[in-house]
């Protein structure tokens, strides 16, 4: 007996469930590296489960904000992450998207980006999907469209994730005075279609006048823009909803607005749509959030607007809440000359100043999390 305890001290031994559990909290990179360790855990690390379980962790862990810089005039994808210890790292563009010349970040959604690139007029390849983390690209098939032309109209495009088909999916919404054509891409299928335009709350006339995509929450996406009622009578600022699961169209009315409302934002705070707006005065800005729920309010709708917070009073007026990063929300700050970024923490109410030098110059912002999910491209 006394021998064979010996033997197992000299050959300690991890059972395979605990192994896993540690290679599910380690980074992207370091996985890359460990695929030449065996067969086995090369297969793993494509394994769904597996894949899921790792981002779950690195969501929690190691969540980044994504920032694009460049002048309107050049579009130039030259893109940084800012990590928790508040450094910014720049990415590194596969060759395919130079060879594009350059674009812009369209959508940001479980480590893949959505990117729309500069060289339209060449090619129906219009965009591409790209996992920086395992050095993957791939472009989306060729469409009957081109997002650089559209007669007289103006295109949103939004991407996101849709957990109950476990798929990706582009829309690409093309409108002049009222929505008019909808484009959209699965991953899963890797195909584009043509969806019906079905919205079930608008019996009225309206027309669009502005749309700005921001966030998919729970398999919905969500952009707010303003619409003319009554024959263009009256204008409205409301929330424009795209369930991915069943393709319906819905207008959500806004909050409660502030006639001092300098900006304002659609974001994701506890795995719910929250809307945020920023008021202010000549010296000072506060943040307001609204909190989208389930339940019956007032009017008898099954979804309400619940306030969470007012923010104490921020010694600038020219705040703009962009995101949740974290349990923080990350705003810009623009003093006419350059830029500087601010988080404000809900729970302390404190704002927390960052001197960022690549932040001047920021156009896009998005969430950004390293994940191990494929696009099913060339590796590069």
């Amino acid at each position: 007996m006394m021998k064979n305890k010996k033997v197992e001290a000299d050959n300690p031994f991890l059972p395979q469930e605990i192994i896993r559990d540690i290679l599910t909290r380690l980074p992207v990179k370091a996985l890359n590296r460990f695929q030449c360790v065996c067969r086995h855990w090369r297969d793993l690390f494509k394994d769904p489960s597996f894949i899921a379980d790792h981002f779950h962790h690195s969501n929690r862990q190691n969540p980044y904000i994504l920032f694009q810089r460049g002048h309107s005039h050049d579009n130039h994808l030259d893109l940084y992450s800012l990590g928790s210890d508040m450094q910014e790292r720049r990415f590194q563009n596969p060759p395919l998207i130079e060879h594009l010349n350059h674009g812009k970040i369209v959508g940001s959604s479980n480590g893949l980006l959505c990117v729309q690139p500069n060289r339209l007029r060449y090619s129906r390849h219009s965009l591409l999907l790209w996992n920086p983390a395992i050095k993957e690209v791939k472009l989306v098939p060729e469409t009957d469209f081109r997002l650089d032309f559209y007669p007289y109209g103006i295109h949103s495009i939004g991407f996101g994730f849709c957990p109950s088909l476990n798929d990706y999916k582009i829309v690409v919404a093309f409108f002049k005075n009222h929505f008019e054509m909808f484009k959209v891409y699965s991953l899963r299928s890797n195909s584009w279609k043509e969806v019906e335009y079905r919205l079930d709350a608008c019996d009225v006339y309206y027309r669009v006048t502005h749309i700005f995509y921001r966030v998919t929450v729970n398999g919905v996406m969500f952009w707010w823009g303003d619409i003319r009622k009554d024959h263009g009578k009256h204008i409205e600022i409301v929330i424009f909803s795209f369930d991915l699961a069943t393709e319906v169209w819905t207008v959500i009315p806004m909050p409660e607005q502030h006639s001092s409302t300098f900006s304002k934002s659609l974001m994701v705070y506890e795995g719910k749509l929250a809307f945020v707006i920023c008021t202010k005065d000549f010296e000072h800005s506060a943040i307001h959030l609204w909190v989208r729920e389930e339940g019956v309010g007032a009017s008898g709708e099954t979804w309400n607007w619940t306030k969470k917070f007012t923010s104490n009073p921020y010694p600038s007026s020219g705040l703009f809440p962009e995101t949740m990063w974290g349990n923080e929300i990350f705003c810009r700050i623009w003093d006419g000359e350059s830029t500087n970024t601010v988080l404000f923490n809900p729970t302390t109410e404190k704002f927390k100043d960052h001197n960022i030098s690549k932040c001047n110059n920021m156009h896009q912002i998005f969430n950004y999390v390293e994940s191990l999910v494929s696009v099913e491209g060339t590796k590069y």
